[in-house]
Parts: C-alpha cells; structure tokens; sequence
C-alpha cells in the first residue's frame, strides 16, 4: 500500500485517509489502495507530498487536468483524475467525479466533523441566511453550542469572522496537515458555496472549540459542484424552491434536482422539513424515504386539504417588526420578530419547524426568534435619530426586489423611495425587469450602479431607463454615492428609502480595481452628519 506523505509528517502523527474506502467506485491504477494526509485541487498551493485533485470548473474554462505535470513538478505524490492521464506516472486514482472526490477526502482528513456535531443544512432560493441565523438562535437559547457557516460568516459561541467578499469562490484549498486555513480570495459577490477544504476546516475549528451543532447553509450552487460531499446531515430544511419571473421551468426542475441531493445525504432516521406552500419544495420531502418528513405552511386553514405539521398566522405588520402566532408545539406561542415583512415571518415558521423536530422546548423557540433583532443586508435597519425608515437589502434580482418593496410597503406610513441599481456585466433583459418591479412598487426612484466592472455605467443605466414606462419619475446618479445622499436627502417625515443592490458587500469592483464601499455606513454617517448639523440651528432658533 502507497502512503502519500513525506517522512517529517508521518513523525507529527498527522492522520491519513484510505482512498480504497472514501472512493469505492474509483479505479487504482499502480496500487490496490493509496493513504493520503493532505490534499490540494490548486496546483500552485501544493505542498510536497500531497495528492493533486484534477477537478474540472473550479472557475470558468478551468481544467486540473492541464496541470498535472506542474502539480509533479511541485512535489504530488499522486493524482486524483477522471480520464488517463499517461503525464501522471504509474500511479493515479480515476474517478467518475473528481470535485465529489476533492470534498469526501477534506471531509476524511479533517476528521469527518459533520459525524461529531448534529449537523443541520438550510437552503432555499430565498430567505436561507435568515432562517439559518434564526436556527442557530433558537439552538443557542436552548443551551446547545452552536456554530454556523453562511453567506454572512462563520459564528460560533462569541466568535463572528468576517470571510470577505469572495467567501464564495476561491478559497484555498489545500489542506495544511494539523493545521486548517482558509483565506478569502474570491472575485466578487455570488451565490454561496464554500469551497470543500474551507467547508471541512471551519467544520473542524468548531468540533475543536466543543460546538455540539453546526449549521450549513447549502446552495444549489453548491450541490451542483459536489462541495457538500462527505457531510452527513442529521436535519435539512428548505424553504422554498423557486426561480425569477420569467425564467424558464427548467430552471426550477435543475434547483431541484440539485438540492434533492442534500436531502439524500440526511441520514437514515433523520428529518426533511419542507415548506408546503411550495409544491417544488415539499417535493423533496419524499428524495429520502429513510428520512422523517416534517411540513410546515403559513395560514394553513384557508386550505383544508394541506397536511402540516407546524403552521403560523400574522397577527401583525408595521415598522416595528412582525407579530406571528405560531401553531403545532402544546399550545399557541405568540411571537414578535423584530425583523420586518412576511419573508421574516415565512423564515421564523422554518426555523421553528426544525425546533419543533428537535424537540426543542417552545419557550427557547420563541426567545431565539425574539432574539434575532437583524439580519446584515435583509431590510436591515440604519438608524440615527431620523424621522423616517432607512433599510439596506442585497436585493439585486427582480423577485428579490418586488418582495423588498412588498415588504417595506406593507409597513410604510408614507412614500418608498427605492435605490435601484444593477452591476456590470449582467444580463440585460433583468435589467429591464428591475425596472418595471421598481417602478410598480415605489414612488420614487434614484438609479445607480453598483460594481460596473469592465462595463461602461452609462449602458447600465440606458438598459434600466428602458424598463420604465414613465421615466420622467426616475432620477439618475450614476455615482453611488451621491445617490445615496440624493435618496436620503428627499425623505421626508414617515417615508421610507430602501437602498438595494449590495446589502452588506462592502465593496465596489471597478474595471482596474476593488475598492472599500459600505452602502449602511455610509447612509449612518450621512444621516450623522445631518442630525449634528441641525442641532445648532435648532438651538439657534
């Protein structure tokens, strides 16, 4: 049997792992079976006597494959590959799967944490960073050490990292023996997906710090690229399946096909909570038949036929949050979320069900939902002694968008000014569907741009102008700032302005470089600066 490491490592006793076992469909090719103690899919970051991994579209074009020979020459000690390769030597692992085979073997070497941690995997096309914060609250209310790894970070206990602006690509990913890392380095904003060493190094630090749970938030994305491989998950909900006005059915089907794969890795005798509302969702409560499956609904009783588990009502909406009545534990638990519109309602509903399914008591139910006063960049709040509603949302798509605007109109007392903006390089057609959702769900409008890129920003704002059928109510900054400034300065007493398009990404991407760009801070020191300089006035006066 080949062992992949070099002599000092074997001498710290740092683990290995069996091939033979973690990939059984695989073909050996020089050995009946290979151990490895690290690995790496980045041939610029192999340390000698690590395995290369060839996988194919870790970024655009990209193909391991072409770089065999240079992870050789750096030191591998073999390869991971899915075709032949005569550059590799005598010996070589083929798989039908090579990105499924990098995540199973990070999982292995670092200790396979998902098995020592009830282990809860959150998605949804919507809402999942909101439900996974509130899961993880009602976990820590009820007295389980709780870690969560979603779009917004890494929280565990007092901790709260920050993983950059590009925690969804570009991680790094070799494996260090004893010792995990993982630094952001991504291009820009997308969906999340971490990659499998940054995924089984947080995983480890929160076994190793004593976490009883983890929550993953799961992307389709994510699923698609097989980094969730080697995670067993105890409970897995999802919120809702579903894709942008207009967009064709398939769409829906291939998320769904995607996330069907999370609920395949709940374990036998685990749950699958599923929204009923959602028939693309509720669909996959029946992917896993070893699995229990839980449904949740809101306002059931206007359908009589829906078969739920927990169920919830809204008892009321204004700008001080949402009233919910939640239904299914021993009796009636009223519930008022700080949070704002019937998403946050929809989000606590989920979140409860995975409780509920815990058999976690209600009153730590409702005092984690109760304790999740916002949410970084859902509608989240910027208040400094204004005397009108300010809230920031990442909102770049149109569904996401219309139910922004829904949300603070179903709360406003006066007018909605809305920031709309779209980034560079995008799909035009979306563009023009910004603008009608815009113009049909606010009264005022102020049109930026927001990460232009390479693109020229006049053309981004051409492609928003043509959306609208009334441009004359529509003003155009194509500084950021400034809009900013212009959407805050046109409020008035009981109005709200809804600034959209970055929500807590805080940077710009230029043509020639990333600049630092935070839409809240900046709409805090400006609403500052105004209440500083009235102050003397006032006095004066």
């Amino acid at each position: 049997m080949a062992r992949w490491f070099v002599d000092r490592l074997a001498q710290r006793g740092i683990p290995s792992v069996s091939l033979r076992r973690l990939l059984p469909e695989a073909q050996f090719v020089g050995c009946a079976d290979w151990e490895v103690s690290g690995c790496t899919d980045d041939h610029r970051r192999l340390d000698p006597g690590q395995v290369f991994v060839a996988v194919r579209g870790a970024r655009p074009g990209y193909d391991g494959h072409a770089f065999v020979r240079a992870a050789l020459d750096r030191g591998a000690a073999g390869v991971v590959v899915e075709q032949p390769c005569p550059e590799a030597g005598r010996l070589q692992v083929i798989v039908p799967d090579a990105m499924a085979a990098h995540a199973r073997i990070c999982q292995a070497l670092a200790g396979d944490p998902s098995q020592q941690l009830l282990t809860l995997g959150v998605t949804g096309s919507f809402g999942k960073t909101v439900t996974a914060l509130m899961v993880r609250s009602i976990l820590e209310a009820a007295g389980r050490r709780t870690g969560l790894i979603g779009a917004l970070g890494f929280f565990h206990g007092t901790k709260a990292r920050a993983l950059g602006a590009g925690f969804s690509e570009g991680w790094q990913s070799g494996i260090a023996a004893g010792r995990w890392t993982g630094i952001a380095a991504g291009r820009g904003p997308g969906a999340f997906a971490p990659g499998p060493a940054c995924l089984a190094a947080l995983m480890a630090e929160l076994v190793e710090d004593g976490g009883q749970a983890g929550i993953l938030e799961v992307s389709s994305e994510a699923m698609e690229q097989r980094r969730f491989e080697g995670v067993v998950f105890h409970a897995a909900v999802v919120t809702d399946v579903g894709a942008p006005s207009g967009f064709p059915a398939e769409v829906v089907v291939q998320q769904r096909r995607a996330l069907s794969r999370l609920f395949r890795q709940v374990l036998p005798g685990g749950v699958t909570i599923v929204n009923a509302d959602d028939p693309n969702a509720e669909i996959l409560g029946a992917v896993n038949l070893d699995a229990r499956r839980i449904a949740f609904a809101m306002e059931p009783a206007r359908r009589p036929s829906l078969a739920v588990d927990v169920s919830a009502r809204l008892a009321r909406l204004d700008g001080s949050g949402t009233r919910m009545i939640l239904r299914g534990f021993d009796r009636e638990a009223p519930v008022h979320l700080p949070l704002v519109g019937p998403r946050a309602a929809a989000c606590a509903l989920a979140a409860a069900t995975v409780a509920w399914a815990l058999e976690i008591d209600r009153a730590a139910v409702i005092a984690g939902l109760e304790s999740v006063q916002s949410v970084a960049g859902h509608l989240e709040a910027v208040v400094a002694g204004q005397d009108f509603e300010v809230r920031i949302d990442a909102a770049a798509t149109p569904t996401a968008l219309e139910e922004a605007l829904a949300a603070v109109r179903a709360v406003a007392a006066g007018q909605v000014h809305c920031l709309v903006s779209a980034e560079g390089c995008g799909d035009r057609l979306e563009r023009r569907r910004l603008a009608e959702v815009a113009e049909a769900g606010a009264d005022r409008i102020i049109l930026t741009v927001s990460n232009p890129r390479t693109e020229d920003p006049n053309q981004i704002l051409d492609d928003l102008l043509a959306g609208f059928r009334r441009p004359g109510k529509v003003r155009v900054e194509p500084d950021r700032r400034h809009a900013i400034e212009l959407a805050l300065s046109d409020a008035r007493t009981g109005d709200t302005v809804l600034i959209t398009g970055k929500g807590r990404r805080t940077y710009e991407i230029l043509a020639d470089r990333v600049v630092p760009f935070d839409d809240a801070e900046l709409a805090r020191r400006w609403l500052e600066h105004q209440a500083r300089t009235a102050a003397p006035a006032q006095r004066s006066a």
